[in-house]
């Protein structure tokens, strides 16, 4: 016997803990619960009532129309008013929530007291029993809370009831009243106690499943679901950070040490992610050894940067057998204009396209200002021909808009950011020191770029050789006519 009570008493605090939790982890879901119910209560007390107001005039002997049964009608108005203003504005937290929706049923019971009291004096009550019986139905709130709530409306209904009713009556309305407390007391647990449970493991569910089982970080639906919603709700002007991180030769890996060294490196990657970036930063697993990494409130390009070169290193760290350290390659964007965040992971992409051009274990950074162009483009690399781009603005001005890049770094990530806007990229080449190079493997390789064409300017053989070997779509020489610069760039443009 003792020990079923050991167990009995130990299934009831559990019980309790689950309550407190619930409480704890869940509370915007059930302020967004709570305003839900208030919506609907609203609605549908309106309508029934509405009716039974028809239907007594109708039916029920000498029933009159007073001026308590019109006070409901302006309070549901007002009191919907308020609760859609509140559900199109800002999410509200739990004091706003609690008196909106307490001052609604507070309102709510005045009215069915002064019905049961003063309006039907001399009649037993119904309303009011049967408001405290489902309050914890409609409502949501912590049991003290539902006591001292509920025990102020008994109360309140048990003084006018003395002040207005027969003592017989009044007798009987205390008798029913402690009867609905009771049992409303009892319920409101019972709910709390199914809701709770179901809640808490609703939310272990959408955990367990939001999870990558080998990495413990988000997997690729989930991640995309976080990002989205942070896209959202994301302040206009505020600077975020958005990284996709990929192993280097990861396949090598796979071949050489085995898939179950490839997954054991794939969870330490996932470990080192959760240690390496905030709580609130977003990471998830893209897809294989390809990871995504959302940073809010992210506008240093030197943090961002010695963040990448701290993860490379601990990841050149990690020992599982190999002969050469592993190896990964870093992609971000860094930017407080663009709002869309498919735009942001594809310049994300194109940048860790470039680390993995120029090379393992690098890391390219941007930092992008958006500007809309509402006219198609061309982007000058610093071509060294002023005279010739000054005609060129001021006879294409008008139909293209012209801009400018003075290295391979910020052509890049002009071309990524208007890729789809970009008619001509106009580029001098200097095999000397490569200048050029980098941005005509990059286009003709990457293939959401080798259909924009490029018109290479070189000084010399050597260099109209390797810009043809790389496949550009027009070579000039540093020394050609404006009138031969016109013609190849009006034959481009209209490919």
């Amino acid at each position: 016997m003792a020990s079923n009570l050991f167990r009995a008493v130990t299934r009831r605090r559990q019980k309790n803990e689950d309550i407190r939790e619930y409480f704890s982890v869940c509370m915007d879901a059930i302020n967004e619960g709570n305003l839900y119910m208030l919506r609907r209560a609203c609605m549908y007390i309106s309508i029934i009532y509405l009716i039974m107001i028809v239907i007594a005039l109708i039916f029920v002997p000498n029933f009159r129309v007073t001026w308590v049964h019109i006070l409901m009608l302006p309070l549901m108005v007002i009191q919907y008013c308020i609760n859609v203003y509140a559900s199109k504005h800002t999410p509200i937290g739990t004091r706003a929530t609690g008196i909106i929706c307490c001052s609604f049923y507070f309102w709510l019971a005045m009215v069915f007291i002064l019905i049961d009291t003063y309006v039907y004096s001399d009649k037993q009550a119904y309303f009011v029993p049967m408001l405290i019986l489902v309050f914890p139905v409609l409502y949501i709130d912590r049991m003290y809370k539902y006591g001292w709530e509920e025990m102020t409306a008994s109360i309140t209904f048990t003084a006018l009831s003395y002040h207005f009713k027969e003592f017989a009556l009044f007798r009987r309305d205390v008798y029913m009243i402690l009867g609905a407390y009771s049992v409303s007391m009892v319920l409101a647990h019972l709910i709390l106690e199914m809701r709770s449970r179901e809640a808490l493991a609703m939310k272990e569910l959408k955990g367990e499943s939001s999870l990558d089982k080998l990495t413990h970080i988000f997997n690729k639906d989930a991640l995309l679901s976080k990002i989205d919603a942070y896209f959202l709700q994301k302040p206009e002007d505020d600077y975020c950070a958005m990284m996709i991180l990929d192993l280097d030769d990861f396949k090598s890996v796979n071949d050489n040490l085995g898939h179950n060294t490839g997954d054991i490196l794939l969870e330490n990657v996932g470990s080192l992610l959760i240690e390496s970036f905030r709580a609130y930063d977003i990471t998830g697993r893209y897809g294989g050894d390809e990871f995504v990494v959302l940073m809010p409130q992210m506008s240093d390009v030197s943090i961002l940067q010695s963040r990448c070169k701290a993860l490379q290193r601990l990841l050149g760290d990690i020992n599982l057998g190999n002969s050469e350290p592993f190896t990964m390659s870093v992609g971000a964007i860094i930017s407080n204009s663009i709002r869309d965040s498919n735009k942001l992971f594809m310049m994300a992409d194109d940048a860790l396209y470039k680390s993995k051009i120029d090379g393992k274990n690098n890391c390219t950074i941007w930092s992008v200002e958006q500007r809309s162009y509402e006219k198609p483009i061309i982007l000058s690399i610093n071509d060294g021909r002023v005279e010739a781009i000054r005609k060129l603005k001021e006879y294409k001005g008008d139909v293209f808009e012209i801009l400018s890049a003075a290295s391979d770094y910020d052509a890049l990530c002009t071309i990524s950011q208007y890729n789809k806007q970009l008619k001509l990229v106009l580029l001098e080449v200097n095999e000397e020191n490569e200048f050029g190079t980098l941005t005509m493997k990059y286009m003709k390789q990457r293939e959401s770029f080798n259909k924009i064409p490029i018109l290479a300017v070189v000084k010399t053989l050597e260099g109209e050789k390797l810009a043809k070997e790389l496949g550009v779509d027009k070579v000039l020489m540093y020394n050609s006519s404006d009138k031969e610069f016109g013609e190849a760039i009006n034959t481009l443009v209209g490919m």
